[in-house]
């Protein structure tokens, strides 16, 4: 049996009584080293915890002319991202460089110096600190960001160098056993997505009955259409309102949740529906202003302006009084017309490429109201619209269960490794 002893970090508690604790610049130094005259060509970056290249060439637009000022790194450096901590709390911020390469150099770049250490260890470890929230207490105040002189002093467990190996060594095989998994229920789940954005395409364009006379629709990217079906605009069947001109808003008119309107905007929307997500409420007054955009149930909303342009979702709930916010527009449902299928159709292939064919503005992607009237929409009866919608509500919820259990085991997966690694890197559990 391991003899324990206290380690007197409070969130790890005892650790092997061989095992030592020793501050991180005693382990690590800083290391930096500027990519003068731009010698080094291979860009990495980090993400999702791991350090992965990035094309110079491809990346246009959301890279620098030079990258002279970028660090020079190499294989066993651990990098550190310790930007933005009070907003981004979900992020993993640490990676082992496994090439040479440059990277940004707003991260923090560790590299040993004691070689009683080893790498691998170290990067679980300090992988399990940030699964732990560990560098959160860092950046407090305006500064939002950590530095070295934050952590030289953070204590770091050092178990003796072979047993190190053993243990990084056995997290690589039974991680990447994990991997493996998660990739194959990912791999399905994009399979369950993709068999629900062609059932719906077929389902919005061609109708439930497969057996009924086609003909051309005269529009290249929806084909045939059922022959009683024609081919119309979506202004008729729906108004469509907007925020506008004096009727927006600004910081004055927000108020806190109980004393206004929910103003519903893109994050709310999400797979289809409008969601309670972060709400942000304004005031009754600029509720009251704009009753034309005042929400009801089975009003569909559109994002109109910004990187989320064509996304769109139907309300099936409300849970208090809501409006829109600039970025959306709201389709309320004529007579005769069942929103369910406009949502379906705006949220089908045809409907995201009528909305690559609309969108304009220079900097910020914009959708007019007016282009959106005139999207093509097929016209068939009410009692059709309802059929379909009613059949589309039956398929997607069968499938989106299916996922909700692929995510539910990828979330068991990934709380599975987290623990794995946090037990063996902690002494919990020995190799």
């Amino acid at each position: 049996m391991t003899r324990m002893k206290e380690s007197g970090i409070d969130w790890i508690g005892q650790i092997p009584e061989e095992w030592e604790v020793d501050f991180v610049n005693h382990i690590f130094e800083e290391h930096k080293q500027k990519n003068k005259g731009n010698k080094e060509k291979n860009l990495l970056s980090l993400s999702y915890g791991h350090i992965i290249r990035k094309s110079i060439d491809t990346s246009f637009g959301l890279l620098p002319e030079s990258f002279d000022t970028y660090n020079i790194i190499q294989r066993g450096d651990i990098v550190l991202r310790l930007t933005d901590l009070q907003n981004d709390k979900r992020s993993l911020r640490v990676g082992l460089t496994r090439e040479n390469g440059i990277i940004t150099s707003a991260y923090l770049t560790l590299r040993l110096k004691n070689i009683c250490c080893s790498d691998s260890y170290m990067y679980y470890l300090l992988h399990t600190y940030d699964i732990c929230k560990v560098f959160y207490n860092f950046g407090g105040g305006v500064r939002q960001g950590g530095t070295w002189s934050d952590i030289y002093k953070m204590e770091l467990l050092i178990p003796p160098k072979n047993e190190q190996q053993k243990i990084s060594d056995f997290l690589d095989k039974k991680t990447a056993q994990l991997d493996k998994v998660k990739a194959l229920l990912e791999e399905q789940i994009q399979k369950l997505k993709d068999y629900r954005a062609s059932l719906i395409y077929e389902t919005v364009t061609k109708g439930l009955d497969t057996t009924v006379p086609m003909k051309d629709s005269g529009i290249d990217w929806i084909g045939q259409i059922p022959e009683e079906w024609e081919v119309s605009k979506l202004e008729q069947y729906v108004d469509i309102f907007g925020r506008i001109g004096f009727r927006g808003y600004t910081t004055n008119d927000i108020v806190n949740e109980g004393e206004g309107a929910i103003s519903y905007s893109p994050s709310n929307i999400i797979d289809y529906s409008v969601i309670d997500n972060n709400n942000t409420y304004i005031s009754w007054s600029k509720y009251d202003e704009s009753p034309e955009i005042q929400i009801k149930t089975g009003d569909v909303l559109y994002v109109k302006t910004g990187s989320s342009y064509g996304k769109a979702g139907i309300v099936n709930k409300l849970s208090n009084k809501a409006t829109i916010n600039p970025q959306l527009v709201v389709l309320k449902p004529k007579k005769n017309t069942d929103s369910r299928l406009i949502n379906y159709f705006l949220n089908s292939s045809v409907g995201k490429d009528q909305s690559e064919l609309i969108v304009g503005g220079s900097t910020i992607p914009t959708i007019t109201q007016e282009s959106i009237k005139k999207m093509i929409f097929p016209k068939m009866s009410f009692e059709e619209q309802q059929k379909i919608a009613d059949f589309l509500d039956k398929k997607t919820i069968q499938i989106d269960k299916l996922i909700q259990i692929k995510n539910q085991q990828i979330e068991n997966i990934n709380k599975q490794r987290q623990t794995l690694i946090y037990d063996y890197v902690t002494g919990k559990r020995r190799v």
